[in-house]
């Protein structure tokens, strides 16, 4: 085996497709998870692989010392990449978990830099939209600084993903180091946890179930959607490259969640959909884009491939 990555959160959504790509492409892979939002069927899905070793499966929490259960790993491939991933991203999950989410974004991130440091290898941390909390501006270049509630329900999330950033960039500055970090817009795909609170799995399961659809608010607030493949590489190309500044990957298609409704229906040919509105939840972001003008200029050839239906139907498939 040519070299290992770690992934922490690697039984989780995006982890679990980062773990099935390098293992594709022939890495050594360690999937680090304390299933806290995790799947243990996601798990599953790598018997072979883990009875191969090729995969090796450390159930920790990574907040705390890495020194454990690293020294526990027998005959690790030099280790190129630690993916921080680990964190709950759905906000029923991280509004349950926020200390838990403060840590992992903030102490745990210092565990993964300070074994990539000792390791030789380079963090790419998962950074997300939401620092850009309720953007006053559309699409959202990295450059943007935000509009952001540091005292509300979403800050546990959105505040300690900044913080994170703040880290890679400090850590970098002090020590001399090329870590970086990707902001991910709104992602779905296969392995979704269908409890996860997200609005995408949430109406599928709803249709699956023949339920009424919930939208919060109007349904005219926006999100921008990109099916999981399209963001794997996309972190993938980030990680090969020596940026180490924010970067936007997603996709600048933008749907209103009436419209992403009236998508879902469409899938459903045989079941009409009632539609029931609730109340917007608090701190609720209005609009959704990403400028990917930075993404398509320095990951060329990368751009979001797959269109909403395409990938609804995809998803729907695996459920």
């Amino acid at each position: 085996m040519k070299n290992s990555v770690i992934v922490s959160g690697g039984f989780g959504f995006l982890g679990s497709h980062l773990v099935d790509e390098y293992l594709k492409q022939g890495y050594q892979v360690v999937a680090v998870d304390n299933f806290c939002t995790g799947s243990r069927a996601n798990q599953d899905e790598f018997k072979k692989e883990i009875a191969e070793d090729r995969l090796k499966a450390v159930e920790a929490d990574v907040s705390q010392s890495w020194t454990p259960w690293l020294n526990s790993i027998q005959n690790l491939a030099p280790v190129k990449y630690i993916f921080h991933f680990a964190s709950p991203a759905s906000p029923p999950h991280y509004q349950k978990l926020g200390l838990e989410t403060l840590a992992v974004n903030s102490v745990g991130l210092g565990h993964a830099l300070a074994a990539a440091d000792e390791h030789k290898a380079r963090v790419v941390f998962a950074s997300t939209s939401e620092i850009y909390g309720d953007p006053s501006v559309s699409p959202q270049p990295e450059t943007y600084w935000g509009n952001v509630n540091s005292f509300g329900v979403r800050s546990c999330y959105d505040e300690a993903k900044r913080f994170g950033e703040a880290l890679i960039y400090t850590h970098n500055l002090k020590h001399n180091t090329h870590h970086g970090l990707v902001r991910i817009f709104n992602t779905y795909g296969p392995r979704m946890n269908p409890a996860d609170g997200r609005v995408i799995i949430n109406l599928l399961m709803q249709a699956e179930k023949r339920e009424p659809l919930t939208i919060y608010g109007n349904g005219e607030q926006t999100r921008s959607f990109c099916y999981v493949d399209d963001l794997i590489a996309g972190i993938i190309g980030y990680a090969q490259s020596h940026w180490t500044t924010p970067m936007n990957l997603g996709n600048d298609h933008e749907f209103s969640i009436n419209q992403l409704a009236e998508t879902i229906q469409s899938i459903y040919p045989d079941r009409q959909l009632e539609v029931r509105h609730l109340p917007l939840p608090q701190d609720d972001p209005q609009q959704r884009k990403p400028d990917l003008t930075l993404a398509r200029e320095h990951l060329t050839p990368w751009t979001p491939k797959i269109q909403l239906r395409e990938g609804l139907l995809k998803m729907r498939a695996c459920l």
